[in-house]
């Protein structure tokens, strides 16, 4: 395995050190310089924010951002409010049909079958007194 050979340790650590300085340099020399300027511009900026410039800019951004946000709030509130009466009319009509055939021939038929069975349990009960 040439990563565990004992001969090689000093080529690696030789190309190593070269990579390493070098990314370092280029870190130092072109990337950091851009980050502080970034930095310092952003800093400016935010303390000036007395100036009318921002404060009128933020104000455009805030009206058109409840603008925007405004109508589908409306459009979704109308839409909700007209899905939960159509669903609550629909469920009323539901179970008033539901009472009106399913339930009243269910209820029929239950009243019919205990009728004969206490017919059947009145009849055995005259057969067996009469015995």
């Amino acid at each position: 395995m040439p990563q565990l050979d004992t001969y090689m340790y000093l080529s690696q650590v030789f190309w190593l050190l070269v990579l390493f300085t070098t990314f370092y340099i280029l870190i130092l020399n072109n990337i950091l310089p851009n980050i502080s300027r970034i930095l310092k511009l952003r800093r400016k900026r935010l303390s000036s924010e007395d100036s009318p410039l921002l404060s009128e800019e933020s104000k455009l951004v805030t009206a058109e951002t409840s603008d925007l946000l405004e109508t589908p709030l409306k459009y979704s509130t109308s839409f909700l409010s007209k899905v939960r009466t159509s669903s609550s009319r629909w469920l009323d009509l539901s179970l008033e049909e539901a009472n009106q055939k399913t339930f009243l021939d269910l209820n029929q038929g239950y009243l019919k079958n205990i009728g004969e069975l206490k017919g059947q349990s009145l009849l055995i009960t005259n057969i067996i007194k009469q015995k």
